[in-house]
């Protein structure tokens, strides 16, 4: 049996530290060993972040062609998705965000029309993947008594840590920024989330857990080709 890659695209790079810290090794123990993260490339210089869906499109278009034993998939935020995503001005007309994510995927999936394409926007944005657990937070020797409060509120208010909304001052990075004027996505995300466990985000945000589940399944069948 070959094994097959995985390559995610990603947005800059918390995230790409993200995949190597956290994904790859929970991957490389369900023998997936060649994961690998590829920032948006915004410039010439290869350079991470926002960035319009024809450029997302090229990329995933050109690393499709380079290799025909890679699984390509994404993690890219809806909040702030650039306008230019096919099937936006339909998605905002569903009432239900997680189907209007759902129904963003899917026309993804529909344009970039490949098996070994699996496309993945994290609702709302990387920052809910923090939510998971308080110990995260209470790791950070900057952090007081009265912050860490305000940020076990913010988890009991929902269902799970994906559904911590969107608008401007209360998406889930607006909200740390506001309750800790420190946190630097870069320097703090990945910390968090390590001292949180991988664990505690598959059992917490089910949106993100069938997406790893859906990496797994997909590899090994393209393996098995």
């Amino acid at each position: 049996m070959k094994h097959s890659k995985v390559i995610i695209i990603v947005e800059g790079q918390t995230e790409e530290e993200f995949v190597n810290e956290s994904l790859r090794p929970w991957l490389n123990n369900h023998s997936i060993y060649d994961v690998r993260a590829i920032k948006i490339r915004t410039s010439q210089t290869g350079k991470g972040g926002s960035a319009n869906y024809q450029k997302f499109k090229n990329d995933v278009s050109r690393l499709l062609n380079q290799q025909n034993d890679v699984l390509i998939t994404s993690l890219i935020d809806f909040f702030r998705l650039p306008t230019s995503f096919p099937g936006y001005e339909e998605a905002l007309r569903i009432p239900n965000v997680e189907r209007r994510v759902e129904f963003l995927e899917n026309a993804l999936a529909e344009e970039i029309n490949s098996e070994r394409f699996l496309p993945y926007i994290q609702l709302h944005e990387f920052e809910a993947l923090l939510f998971t657990r308080i110990a995260g937070f209470k790791a950070l020797p900057d952090l007081g008594l009265k912050e860490i409060a305000e940020i076990k509120t913010v988890m009991e208010l929902y269902p799970n840590p994906e559904l911590i909304n969107d608008n401007p001052t209360t998406a889930p990075s607006k909200r740390l920024e506001q309750i800790y004027p420190g946190y630097k996505k870069v320097l703090h995300g990945n910390f968090i989330i390590l001292e949180n466990t991988f664990q505690s985000l598959l059992e917490k945000c089910p949106r993100f857990r069938n997406w790893v589940a859906n990496i797994v399944a997909k590899t090994k069948a393209l393996s098995s080709y």
